[in-house]
């Protein structure tokens, strides 16, 4: 969703600002000096520093003073944002300051909207765990990077477009696969079906969710989501021994529960064995997506691969209704027995 304001307003809003000197050479005094206010920890207010080191990379590639950087966002770490905090006296040991870099990156490009990572050209290190086929509107994708073979091997079947995203989906990953769909000549504004492998726990739809909030931000929001982790792909005694306990840390309360109201939407006859009770008190349950077999996998995708390739929206309509139909048929059988 475009921001709103002109960008010179939501830059000063940012405390972005233009430097006649490269900030990332500068003196402690000079870094002290421009960037004290805010600060309380450190000498300099870190998240400024850094937003403005990062803006200043961008605005010089753009009027051609510097080529765009071709390296990985740890080496813009290395390169301009460590030293300089540790110039300023502001190089903490107790906080990841790394990831703090990417969470300020992901600001500027999401939140703020005033840049795209390929205006500095960051390279994605999760290029090998992507790939856009001829049927890129067919998105198979997995929350851990052991699933990457059998991406790949249903990728190469049915030439479909696949992403490992190796946990927390990366919004630069998004940024350059959404690039990718787009320059193999797909309308953005069509449908587009995924096909998520992701633990079936609040945490693994997070990442679920996740991925599919950036690709509506690059453009793809149309989406279609079918599971493919989850009770009913079991037998209720497999359901009992590949179950696992969901704990409930004080930050996660919250999304627990929102998680198992999704879920209860879904119907899943097997769901049942995921909840009890344990001395008086609910517990819950969720399933590693290595619990599902890739043949089980497999049949399934195979199951709806026909009418969605054939590109008939009548066709996927007749499957889902036929899914539906099954699910009716299999609740009368449980009422009458």
């Amino acid at each position: 969703m475009p921001q709103k304001g002109s960008l010179k307003a939501r830059l000063r809003k940012a405390g972005i600002r233009n430097y006649d000197v490269l900030i990332h050479d500068q003196p402690k005094e000079w870094l002290t000096k421009n960037f004290k206010q805010g600060a309380t920890v450190y000498p300099v207010n870190v998240a400024g520093l850094i937003r403005n080191i990062v803006w200043q990379a961008k605005e010089r590639i753009a009027v051609g003073e510097k080529p765009p950087l071709k390296e990985l966002l740890r080496t813009f770490w290395y390169m301009y944002i460590k030293p300089t905090l540790s110039r300023a006296g502001a190089l903490s040991r107790g906080t990841d300051q790394y990831a703090q870099m990417i969470a300020t990156i992901v600001q500027m490009v999401k939140d703020i909207q005033v840049m795209r990572y390929e205006d500095i050209g960051f390279r994605d290190e999760g290029k090998a765990h992507r790939r856009v086929g001829a049927n890129a509107n067919i998105i198979l994708f997995s929350e851990k990077l052991g699933h990457q073979d059998f991406l790949s091997e249903i990728a190469d079947k049915y030439n479909i477009s696949i992403v490992a995203l190796g946990g927390q989906p990366s919004v630069l990953t998004s940024e350059y696969f959404v690039d990718a769909v787009r320059d193999r000549g797909v309308n953005l504004q069509r449908s587009f079906y995924l096909f998520s492998i992701v633990d079936y726990d609040p945490s693994g739809w997070i990442i679920r969710n996740a991925f599919i909030n950036n690709l509506k931000f690059y453009g793809i929001a149309h989406t279609r989501v079918i599971d493919l982790i989850h009770p009913d792909m079991l037998k209720p005694e497999e359901v009992k021994l590949a179950r696992c306990f969901i704990r409930e840390p004080e930050g996660m309360r919250v999304k627990n529960k929102d998680w198992l109201k999704e879920v209860h939407k879904r119907d899943y006859r097997n769901q049942k064995y995921l909840e009890g009770t344990e001395r008086g008190k609910p517990v819950l349950y969720g399933l590693e997506a290595e619990s599902i077999s890739a043949k089980r996998l497999e049949d399934k995708l195979n199951d709806v691969m026909v009418p969605l390739l054939g590109k008939s929206e009548d066709l996927l309509k007749t499957y889902e209704l036929r899914g539906v139909d099954s699910a009716i048929k299999a609740l009368m059988i449980h009422k009458l027995t």
